[in-house]
């Protein structure tokens, strides 16, 4: 696959060299820079014969989230304070990525799920190695557009660190526990919202755990990251909003252009790769790539290529950087919006909600879940839960109870906790959400280990 950006880079010579070449998906002949315009000529292209196209170098440059624009200020003002540090060299966004990337959160997305729950292939994504996926492609077409790379980047690696295990399913198996209990909805956009501002700690200079404090503009793009993006050309919104009054997902619109990029890579890196790991998986056959190649060729008739994820993000990029300007927004051409649409309702209809292609049914995923929320509530001994929980000889009721200390205002507290206090362990409410919290942030493995200890019980096959 050749990046946008590699296409950029390549000389005369390298082009011609390469035009016969069958390994890469383009055959450029030519480029030419013309002050800020590119222009890629194509002969005998994949994807239409004869092709030169033009976009105009870094044209959302004056729009990027950088210290000229008129709403910087609101865009670096972090949650909570952060530690200030001699001879700083990092930008505000920098620092909020490596808060991000050195947190247990972001450790524990390495064994989620990112579709398939407790998958024994090694080679299938998981959420982390997706959350990587969609940093690559959102720094990537914000250099080309010259957006804050820093800021795309940083949002793409926060943007999933709220997710449940088992992936959407654990989703769904904490919605259904919130209703029922009365508790806030769960959504995993809002939960990673309040991981990254409430739960997640860091250990500063002087041995102290503090929270994130990230600035808004990050916080804004990881809640808003939804990327279910079913409008063509999407703009950022113009006013500030608090960002813990959103209430559903996908109805905001992010603050920022690289919010927007985010999101909008957020689907780029999911589609074709679901595809790919449902091969591997041996859930996707010959019949469905022929059908998926049959999709392909009836929004882009001239294309000799094959529908594999290689291919869709070379595409998508590609097409994405050439037609989205701040004038129309972020978006693609009209046979490559369609071609996404259809493929993404292909995937839902044959991955997402199809039965028995996954090792863990939604049913499953929904035992083991309530199993551990109902048995962590049934210990419930108001403002005493911390001292009977320590009655028990049993670490996953330990973990549990170290949890609660380190979130509620108690004497067993240390002094180097000085994260905020989520919880009042007298009020039941508080309580319930403290085991959401806490069952959210678990890996597959630590949720089914957890059930098993719990509940003497064993869902697995």
């Amino acid at each position: 696959m050749i990046s946008p950006v590699s296409l950029y880079s390549y000389n005369k010579r390298t082009a011609v060299n390469n035009h016969s070449s069958q390994q890469y998906l383009y055959n450029p002949v030519y480029y030419r820079k013309k002050q800020d315009t590119v222009e890629i000529s194509f002969k005998g292209s994949s994807i239409v014969d004869n092709l030169t196209f033009k976009f105009k170098n870094k044209i959302f440059e004056k729009d990027a989230m950088t210290p000229g624009n008129p709403n910087w200020a609101k865009a670096v003002q972090r949650y909570s304070s952060i530690e200030t540090k001699e001879n700083e060299i990092r930008s505000d966004f920098e620092r909020d990525r490596n808060r991000i990337m050195h947190t247990e959160g972001f450790d524990r997305m390495r064994f989620k799920a990112q579709v398939f729950p407790v998958c024994e292939n090694d080679m299938v994504s998981t959420r982390s190695s997706h959350v990587l996926q969609v940093s690559d492609i959102a720094r990537n077409i914000s250099k080309k557009l010259g957006l804050n790379e820093e800021l795309a980047e940083t949002i793409a690696m926060g943007h999933d660190i709220g997710h449940s295990p088992f992936g959407h399913d654990g989703e769904k198996s904490l919605k259904n526990i919130t209703i029922k209990e009365g508790l806030p909805l769960f959504w995993h956009e809002k939960n990673s919202l309040r991981m990254v501002d409430k739960i997640l700690t860091l250990e500063n200079s002087k041995g102290k755990l503090n929270n994130l404090g990230l600035t808004y503009a990050v916080r804004d793009g990881i809640i808003n990251h939804c990327g279910e993006v079913d409008d063509n050309f999407i703009k950022p919104r113009k006013n500030i909003l608090n960002l813990e009054e959103i209430s559903s997902p996908g109805k905001v619109q992010p603050y920022t252009w690289e919010g927007i990029i985010v999101k909008v890579s957020d689907k780029i890196a999911y589609l074709g790769k679901d595809i790919e790991d449902a091969t591997k998986m041996g859930i996707f056959t010959k019949k469905n790539h022929q059908e998926l190649n049959q999709i392909l060729k009836k929004y882009l008739p001239d294309t000799d290529c094959q529908l594999n994820n290689t291919y869709l993000i070379n595409l998508f990029v590609n097409d994405l950087i050439k037609n989205s300007s701040p004038q129309k927004g972020i978006g693609f051409s009209k046979p490559v919006y369609e071609l996404m649409k259809e493929i993404k309702n292909y995937n839902y209809e044959h991955i997402y909600h199809a039965k028995g292609v996954k090792a863990l049914s939604q049913k499953q995923c929904d035992e083991i879940i309530e199993g551990i929320f109902y048995t962590y509530k049934s210990m419930y001994k108001g403002k005493d839960t911390i001292t009977y929980l320590e009655t028990f000889n049993n670490p996953y009721i330990s973990n549990f109870k170290n949890w609660l200390v380190k979130y509620s205002q108690s004497s067993e507290r240390p002094p180097e906790f000085c994260n905020k206090i989520l919880y009042d362990i007298s009020k039941p409410e508080d309580y319930k959400q403290a085991i959401v919290d806490y069952i959210s942030g678990m890996t597959d493995k630590y949720a089914i280990k957890t059930f098993q200890v719990l509940t003497k019980r064993n869902v697995m096959p």
